[in-house]
C-alpha cells in the first residue's frame, strides 16, 4: 500500500448500552506517513543511553483511528513487557483529528497500572498531558517526556499504560490492525464525566494502539559510597560550573586521585589513573533544562577497581557514582541528576 491513501468510513452512532468501538469517517492515512512512522522521540543531546529502550508492538503504518460511539470519555490501555526495574524516559501517542475540527490540539490523561490477571489492574500513576500541532484530517503523534513521567519508576514485568482522552475533543486513536502485535489491548468508557467506568473490554480488532513507552533499564539506585578513598581534587569543570572529582583503590590498598588531561570539553571529558594513554572513564554533564528542566549525567567506566566519582553542582548538590573492588563498574545514565536551578 506504500503511497496510497486509504479514508477510512466508520458506521452509525449505537445507544450507550451498546457502547463500542467505531472507526472515525474522513480520517486519512497514509501508508508510511511519517508523521506516524517516525515516532520515535529523538535525543536532543545526540548521545542515547545504551541501556534506554522504546518498547512498541505497532508497525509503523495505523489502518484506523477510533473512538467508543456514545461515551463521554473513553481510555485505551496496551500491556508493556519490561525485562527489569527501570525509569520511563517518553511516552508516544498518536491521534488523529477531524477535518471539521478546529482545535488542533488534544489533552489526554496518561496512567500506569499494574497487572492483575493480564489485564489493568490498580493504578500506579497518572499525568494529564498534550499533544499540539494535530494537522486537519490526518493523524499525529506526540511524544511526552516531562521531568515528572520521566520520574516514574516501574518495576519489571507486565506494567500497562493507559489513555483516556474526551469524545468531545474530536479526536481518535491510531490503530495498527495488521501488524506483529505481541501484547494485550483493552478499553473502556464512561458515560459521564462523573459517571463510573464501564469494565474493560478485551481488543479484538486492533493489534496493537499506537501507544510506546521509553524506559531507561540503567537509571538504578547507586552503590553505596566505597569506604576506601575520598575524592579531594578538581579533576573536570564542565559549563554551569559542576566540577568532576573521583578516587580510586587498588586491591593491594594503595589509594590515590584521578587525573584528567586526556581530553575535555565544556560537557565531556576522560579520566585516567596510571597511564595517561589508558581511558578509565567518560563523564558527561549536559544541559538537559529545554527538555525536562535537569541537568544530565552519564558516566562509562571501564575498571574493576574500586572507586567513588562525585560531580558537584555550584550550590554544593553532589551527584555520585562508584564501584566495589573486583566488580566490572557499571554505566550509569540520570536524566535527573539536578534540577536547572542547581
Amino acid at each position: 500500500m506504500a503511497g496510497t491513501s486509504v479514508r477510512i468510513h466508520g458506521g452509525h452512532v449505537l445507544d450507550i448500552d451498546a457502547a463500542g468501538k467505531e472507526d472515525i469517517e474522513s480520517i486519512v492515512v497514509d501508508a508510511g506517513d511519517s508523521r506516524l512512522a517516525g515516532v520515535a522521540a529523538p535525543d536532543p543531546t545526540g548521545i542515547a543511553s545504551p541501556a534506554s529502550t522504546e518498547y512498541s508492538y505497532d508497525d509503523g503504518t495505523p489502518e484506523a483511528f477510533t473512538r467508543i460511539t456514545g461515551a463521554h470519555d473513553q481510555e485505551y490501555a496496551q500491556r508493556f513487557r519490561l525485562p527489569r526495574t527501570g525509569s520511563v524516559t517518553s511516552v508516544t501517542a498518536c491521534f488523529g483529528r477531524e477535518p471539521d475540527d478546529d482545535n488542533a490540539d488534544v489533552t489526554f490523561v496518561l496512567t500506569f497500572y499494574r497487572d492483575s490477571g493480564g489485564r489493568p489492574g490498580s493504578p500506579l500513576a497518572g499525568y494529564s498531558a498534550t499533544i499540539s500541532g494535530l494537522a486537519r484530517g490526518r493523524g499525529t503523534c506526540g511524544v511526552i517526556n516531562r521531568g515528572d513521567i520521566t520520574a516514574q519508576r516501574l518495576d519489571g514485568g507486565d506494567v500497562w499504560l493507559g489513555v483516556q482522552w474526551p469524545n468531545s475533543s474530536g479526536k481518535g486513536f491510531a490503530e495498527d490492525r495488521n501488524g506483529p502485535g505481541g501484547t494485550r489491548n483493552f478499553w473502556r468508557y464512561r458515560s459521564s464525566s462523573q459517571g463510573p467506568w464501564s469494565s474493560w473490554n478485551a481488543e479484538t480488532v486492533a493489534a496493537a494502539y499506537f501507544l510506546r513507552l521509553g524506559v531507561d533499564h540503567e537509571a538504578t539506585t547507586p552503590l553505596p559510597p566505597a569506604s576506601g578513598c575520598t575524592p579531594t581534587t578538581t579533576l573536570l569543570q564542565f559549563d554551569g560550573d559542576y566540577e568532576i572529582s573521583m578516587c580510586y583503590r587498588t586491591p593491594d590498598g594503595q589509594v590515590d586521585q584521578a587525573k584528567s588531561g586526556i581530553w575535555a570539553s565544556g560537557e565531556s571529558g576522560l579520566l585516567w589513573f596510571f597511564d595517561r594513554d589508558n581511558a578509565e572513564v567518560l563523564v558527561k554533564v549536559l544541559d538537559g533544562c529545554s527538555q525536562n528542566g535537569h541537568r544530565w549525567v552519564f558516566v562509562a567506566p571501564v575498571t574493576t577497581l574500586e572507586f567513588n566519582l562525585l560531580v558537584t553542582a555550584p550550590d554544593g548538590t553532589t551527584w555520585r557514582h562508584g564501584n566495589v573492588q573486583g566488580v566490572t563498574a557499571s554505566t550509569r545514565s540520570d536524566t535527573q541528576a539536578f534540577m536547572c536551578s542547581q
